[in-house]
This record gives structure tokens, C-alpha cells and sequence, in this order.
């Protein structure tokens, strides 16, 4: 491949706009005005379904439980108290109660101490009834007894009281979602119940209230996202007009990329709002920042090229054709890598994810479509100068770019020192590799400086305070299949068995697990004197049929939230005492796994948040590693293509597996896991690392077609684009430095790992990439008897 002759296409594309510059100008403001239109329509979303395709089988299961059962998602208030049974704290029940089932959207029923059904034996048998249905009398004999026969039922004690009558469950279950926005409806949900649940008129020193639930935690998470994005995106732009008053110390150097930000990205999310398609709001920051970086790294390759032309001819038009002709092919090859880079999200196979890697490849083509559009119109404009007398000393470089000469000399003539002390370097980040971990709780990837995250904690130490769940569904394709009672005693055997797994949270004696089978046992218990040696399954199979029919038409509402209508599916929720990533997949295949043994003829499956998270957590480790081999093979197949070997590409991609190796080695060495967002490190880096590498290797190649000597062909680039380089990667440090005071977990992992990243990939492509190419000489022999 001839650079010369691909460069005269740029040049004439650079006379091109400068010719029909007004008209350019103008189709693109239109472009502009119609995409930043959208801005105002332009919604976000923030699901964890979308982690999933329709097709797998999470969701599967999934749907099939919310067809039988409902919404999995709840409201849940965690009630503290030094007696929970006091009057004023059940009035505080009932009445925030009341008015969540009255205020909140979906809202289907309630379940707390004075609003849930408990079977109760009288004179003319059993009833299913709540003790408070009546009223909350005042303390005295009256309250006593209703709290003595409560604490009596096995079933509620530790599970929706504690034994110590200090912690109780208020729990607001819910309608299925509707219409096609699920996060939507979800942030509807989560809204309506923080506004009623924060307001003073519920606060009182007599009890404190956690709430939590998918809905409700969704919604704090969403409202953390979006603050944190406005503080980073502004941020972001702030680094950016002090990245450019430093780098480009001119009026139109500032003005002209920021031009270029603001269309590009600007009119990708428009048009992204006109097409109705929702930005991730934990995930918007990144394709934001990651343009508004490129855009200013492709601004300053082409300004500091055009500012060199300009010192040595004094002519406006003329530097600008020049400077495209020069930087136009390898600007826009490694625009081309880097959207490939991001588009290699695609092979993940989650949702969010690709969402990221589409949105932040079209952010990225569209600030270079900006850029190489704009710069060279806008900097048409103004008159020639003079040339300055200093100015034709070396190519008219400056005293920075002789610098930058002297240190290619430099590493020349100690290129094997470096080399290997390079590589020793890059070795001793490897055995980190090995220690990489993937965790995707709240604790991990949020952190618990954030309020609501600090609250779920302590949620979870709580005697009967749980956060994460799963529901193990054992299915049979007859109807009545769990009115016998070796299947209702096989599946209180079942309960028994996932209490047993190391996970599920015990409260006092009890392991949290709830099924039908405490419904049965507690009727049947009622129905003989209330006898505890009766708390079992019934032997007769009418019997535990009548039961069953009893609880139903006595108005008790807690069944068909633990067997279906057609009795042929029961679910079993079972709560954690925390989440440990590296056991959690373990334990829902054990749990699954118990089921199958106890159910052979059965159709058993895991659904509920803690089995979508160890779902997610696998996929996030081969989504990492097809994302990482899809970008690294694009981008090696393009760097084959262009510089028309593959012997050049292997050598130019060892540079660029440097900083993955050292992000790697970091992460495992320091326990940093693998969340949403850290995996898109590796090969976000791998897609921006490339970049000095390209301008590196097209330089040399241009220069040693002029010079035919591999040293001067290093030691020129070096001088021409090596301070431009690094300019290009501080502003890069320094966007993502934004991240690096994030409150949040992993905004702050990726920021810090993001600058290290970059940080190293600059290093590895000042000594790694020319001295490699010096050594090795892949780009062809020398002419005559250069070096």
C-alpha cells in the first residue's frame, strides 16, 4: 500500500470542502438542528431483563413464574422497632400500608402484622382471618394475647417477626408490568413508594423503616445514575475546555472541537430519542465521555498538523489540504478500529451491553464525521501570515517535537535494555490474570458510599432482613399434582434441602424458606386444637384437599402466591443471607439439583434475582472473552488488510495487548472484580490503544517511502506526531479521571484502571511499537544501504 497516493484522496477531499465549504456547512447544521431535537424526548432505562434474550432460558422461566404466580417484584419495608407490637408502631403498619396499597401504581395486596391471614381454630372449627381485623387495641391483655398467639405460629416467627419482636416485614406485592417500557413502570412503582415512605410524617424515634424491592432499589439506582451522569458528563466538559485552552491555546481551538462534541454527540442520542430507543442510565456516561475524548484527540492530530504546515508555508488553505492529506487516512483508520473495537459488545450477549457498544461506535463516528468536517471549514477562515524566521528549522517542528526526536534516538540506541525490561514488565502482570473474579451484587459494583446501598447493608444484618432471593419452581403437566400429600411432604423435604445450602440466611433457628407447605401445616394444626405435634402434612389426601379449599374460601391470600390455581406448580422462595459470587452459581445449580432428586418426574427451575445474577455472572465472563477475541481479531484482520501483512499487524498488536495485560494483572492482584461496567475495560482499551499504534506504524511507513531509512523514518515520527500522542492520551487520562471520583464502585474502578490503561498503552507505543518496527523491519527492506 502506497501512503503517497492514498493521501492525494484526502487532499483533494480537503480542497473539496474548502471549494463547497458554505454548503457543507449548512447540510450539516440541518443535521444538527433535526438530531438535537430529539434531546428533549429522549428517555432511560434501566432493566435487568435486558441483560437477557427472550430466548434464554431465565427468561423462559421467568415468564412462565409472573404467568402463574405474578410479579416477582415487591415493595418491602423493613420494620425496627423496641417492640414492634406497640400500638402506635402497628398504627404506623396499618396506615403506611394503606396508603402504599392505595397510592402505589400495580399495587395487588399487602402482607404485614395487621394485614395478613392467619388460620385460627374456634368453636365451630377454623377460620382464616387477620388478628387485628378488628382494630389495634391498646396495650393491655387484649394486645398481649393477639402477640402471644402470633409468636406461636412457626411460620411467622423469624420470618415475618423476629423472636424478639424488634424487626418485622411490611410487604406490598404487585400487579404484572404493562406496555413495552418495563423500567418505566418499574421507576413508577419505585417513585409513588419513596415519596410515601420518606415523608416526615413517618418519622418518629419509636421505629425506623428500610425499604427495599427490585422496584424501589431500581428506582434509588436510577436517581444515583442520573446524578452521577450530570456531575461527570459536566465533568467531562470542563476537563475538555481546559484540555484545550492548554493543548491548543487559541480561540478557535476551543471553540471548533467543542462544536464537534456537541453535534456528535448530541445528535446520536437525539436521533437515538426520535427512534425511541431508551439510553442505559448506568452506562450513558461511557459512550459520552469515551467521543467527547476521540473527538478532541482526532481535533488536536489534525490542529497541530495544520499549526506545522502553517509555520512553514504561512498559507491557511494550503496547510489545512496538507494536513488532511497527511493525517486523514491514519485518523480515520483509527476511527474505523475503534468502532470496531466497540462493536465487538455485540458478541456478549447482553443487551446493555451492546446497547453501550452501538451507541458509543456511532458516538464515535460521529464526532470524526464532525471533525473531519468542521476542522477544516472552520480553520479556512482567516488570512495567511508570514513565516516566522525560526520556523523552517526542522520542518518547521517546534523545540518539544526536537525533544521528542532526541528521545527516539535515545531508545534506538538502547532498543534491546528496553525491550526487555518491557517485557519483564508486561510478564509480571500475567499471574494476575489467573486471580480475575466477576461479582455483580450491589455491595460490589456500587459500593457502600452510596446511602441506599449502605441501608440494604444493614438490611441484610438484620435478624429477619434479607435483599437477595430466589424461587426454586417445581412443575408437574397434571393439574392437582400437589393435593397429594407425598408431593406436598416431598416438597416440605425440598424446603428443608435448600435451607440446609450455605447461602440461605437462618433467623435464629429458621431458615428462610417459605412455601405452601407452611400454610398446610399451619391449618393443619388449627384443625386439631391447635396442637403442635400437628404441624405436619396430613396423611389423607381428602384432607389436605379440604385444607386447602378451606384456606381458599376463608379469603386467606397468600396462597396462589405459593401454588398455582390448577395446583399443578408450587414455587419456594428462598432468601440469602448475602451474595458471594464465587458460590452463588454453586448453590442455585445445588438447589436445582435438589429439586430434580425430589421431583424426578417433575419440571424444576430456578428463577428470581439471585438466579439472574449468577446467569449474569457467567455471562459476563464469556461475554468478556468473546467481546476481548472479537475486537482483538477485527482489529489484527484490519491492521493485515491495511498495511497489507500480517506479520506487521502480529507486531503491531503486541503494543496493544500490553496495557490488557496490565489492566488484567491489576484487577486480579487487587480483587477488582468484573461488573457491567469493568468489563468493557479490556477491550474499549484495546480499541483505543490502537490508535497511537496506527498514527506510529503510518508515519514510519510514510517517512520511510520519503527517506528509505527505517531510523529516520522512527526518528521523523517521533518529531511529527510523538508530543501529539501524548496529548491525545493526557486528555484521554484526564476524561476518564472524572471517573476516579465517582462515589460509585465502579465508575471509580474504571476511571483508575481506564488511566492506568492508557497510561501504559502510551508508554508501550513510544518504546514497544518504533523500536519493534526498527528491529524487525516488517514494512519491507530499506533503500540502498539505510537503516
Amino acid at each position: 500500500m502506497n501512503l503517497s497516493g492514498i493521501n492525494r484522496y484526502f487532499t483533494q477531499f480537503a480542497s473539496f470542502q474548502i471549494r463547497y465549504r458554505w454548503p457543507l456547512l449548512a447540510a450539516l447544521a440541518a443535521l444538527t438542528v433535526i438530531g438535537l431535537a430529539g434531546l428533549p424526548r429522549m428517555t432511560t432505562s434501566d432493566n435487568m431483563d435486558e441483560w437477557f434474550d427472550e430466548y434464554d432460558t431465565i427468561e423462559i422461566n421467568t415468564d412462565r413464574y409472573e404467568e402463574l404466580f405474578g410479579n416477582e417484584d415487591q415493595v418491602l419495608v423493613l420494620v425496627q422497632a423496641e417492640d414492634v407490637f406497640d400500638p402506635e408502631v402497628l398504627a404506623m403498619i396499618r396506615d403506611l400500608g394503606a396508603e402504599l396499597l392505595e397510592k402505589v401504581p400495580y399495587a395487588r395486596e399487602l402482607r404485614s402484622l395487621t394485614d395478613m391471614s392467619i388460620a385460627i381454630g374456634s368453636a365451630e372449627g377454623i377460620e382464616v382471618r387477620s388478628p387485628f381485623e378488628d382494630g389495634i387495641p391498646p396495650a393491655g391483655p387484649e394486645l398481649e394475647e393477639k402477640r402471644a398467639y402470633i409468636m406461636s405460629r412457626d411460620s411467622l416467627v423469624n420470618m415475618m417477626v423476629s423472636d424478639d419482636c424488634r424487626e418485622t416485614w411490611l410487604i406490598l406485592r404487585l400487579y404484572n408490568y404493562e406496555g413495552e417500557n418495563e423500567s418505566r413502570e418499574m421507576y413508577s412503582v419505585g417513585r409513588a413508594a419513596q415519596e410515601i415512605i420518606t415523608d416526615p410524617k413517618w418519622q418518629n424515634p419509636k421505629y425506623s423503616l428500610k425499604p427495599s424491592g427490585m422496584a424501589y432499589t431500581e428506582w434509588e439506582e436510577n436517581q444515583v445514575a442520573m446524578a452521577e451522569t450530570q456531575v461527570r458528563i459536566i465533568g467531562g466538559f470542563i476537563v475538555v475546555i481546559l484540555c484545550l485552552i492548554v493543548f491548543t491555546r487559541s480561540f478557535r481551538g476551543i471553540v471548533v472541537p467543542i462544536l464537534t462534541i456537541i453535534g456528535g454527540v448530541g445528535s446520536v442520542f437525539g436521533y437515538m430519542a426520535h427512534l425511541g430507543i431508551a439510553a442505559d442510565s448506568n452506562l450513558m456516561t461511557l459512550p459520552v465521555l469515551l467521543a467527547m475524548a476521540l473527538s478532541i484527540g482526532y481535533a488536536i492530530h489534525l490542529v497541530n498538523a495544520f499549526k506545522l504546515f502553517f509555520r512553514r508555508s504561512g498559507k491557511r488553505k494550503e496547510a489545512l489540504i496538507a494536513a488532511v492529506g497527511e493525517t486523514g487516512w491514519p485518523i480515520l483508520f483509527t476511527a474505523v478500529t475503534t468502532i470496531a473495537s466497540l462493536l465487538s459488545f455485540l458478541f456478549t450477549g447482553i443487551g446493555a451491553l451492546r446497547w453501550v457498544g452501538v451507541t458509543s461506535a456511532l458516538a464515535v463516528f460521529a464526532v470524526y464525521f464532525y471533525v473531519v468536517l468542521l476542522v477544516p471549514v472552520l480553520f479556512s477562515f482567516g488570512r495567511d501570515r508570514k513565516i516566522a524566521e525560526d520556523s523552517a528549522g526542522a520542518a518547521g517542528s517546534t523545540v518539544v517535537d526536537r525533544k521528542f526526536y532526541r528521545i527516539g534516538e535515545g531508545l534506538i540506541n538502547k532498543r534491546i535494555p528496553v525491550i526487555i525490561i518491557s517485557f519483564v514488565i508486561i510478564a509480571a502482570f500475567i499471574p494476575g490474570l489467573f486471580g480475575m473474579t466477576v461479582n455483580m451484587d450491589y455491595f460490589s459494583f456500587m459500593g457502600r458510599k452510596i446511602p441506599y446501598i449502605a441501608r440494604l447493608a444493614e438490611m441484610i444484618e438484620a435478624r429477619i432482613g434479607s435483599l437477595y432471593t430466589y424461587t426454586v419452581m417445581v412443575s408437574f403437566d397434571e393439574p392437582d399434582s400437589f393435593k397429594d400429600p407425598e408431593t406436598m411432604r416431598n416438597l416440605d423435604l425440598l424446603a428443608r434441602d435448600l435451607g440446609a445450602l450455605d447461602l440461605t440466611k437462618i433467623s435464629g433457628t429458621k431458615y428462610r424458606v417459605s412455601s405452601v407447605t407452611e400454610i398446610v401445616k399451619e391449618m393443619h394444626r388449627a384443625l386439631n386444637g391447635d396442637d403442635p405435634a400437628f404441624y405436619t402434612i396430613p396423611d389423607d389426601p381428602d384432607l389436605l384437599a379440604q385444607i386447602l379449599f378451606l384456606y381458599e374460601i376463608s379469603g386467606g391470600g397468600d396462597l396462589f402466591n405459593r401454588v398455582s390455581e390448577d395446583f399443578s406448580t408450587a414455587a419456594l422462595t428462598v432468601e440469602l443471607g448475602g451474595y458471594d459470587s464465587r458460590r452463588i452459581a454453586k448453590t442455585v445449580k445445588e438447589a436445582e439439583d435438589a429439586a430434580r432428586a425430589r421431583f424426578p418426574g417433575g419440571n424444576p427451575a430456578v428463577v428470581g434475582m439471585v438466579a439472574s445474577f449468577a446467569e449474569m455472572n457467567n455471562k459476563v465472563v464469556y461475554g468478556e472473552l468473546k467481546s476481548f477475541a472479537g475486537s482483538f481479531l477485527i482489529i489484527l484482520v484490519l491492521l493485515a488488510l491495511v498495511f497489507g501483512s500480517l506479520r506487521t499487524a502480529l507486531i503491531g498488536m503486541i503494543p496493544n495487548i500490553a496495557p490488557v495485560i496490565i489492566i488484567g494483572g491489576i484487577m486480579g492482584y487487587a480483587k477488582i472484580p468484573l461488573d457491567m461496567l469493568t468489563m468493557t475495560i479490556m477491550p474499549m482499551i484495546l480499541g483505543m490503544a490502537v490508535d497511537d499504534t496506527i498514527h506510529f506504524i503510518t508515519h514510519i511507513r510514510l517517512e520511510l517511502e520519503r527517506s528509505g531509512s527505517y531510523r529516520q523514518g522512527v526518528l521523523i515520527s517521533f518529531r511529527k506526531i510523538g508530543k501529539t500522542l501524548g496529548t491525545t492520551t493526557v486528555i484521554l487520562c484526564a476524561m476518564f479521571a472524572v471517573y476516579s471520583f465517582s462515589p460509585v464502585a465502579m465508575l471509580f474502578h474504571v476511571g483508575t484502571l481506564a488511566i492506568i490503561g492508557m497510561g501504559s498503552a502510551l508508554l508501550a507505543d513510544y518504546t514497544l511499537t518504533p523500536l519493534l518496527i526498527y528491529s524487525l523491519k516488517p514494512l519491507g527492506p530499506p533503500a540502498g544501504n539505510g537503516k
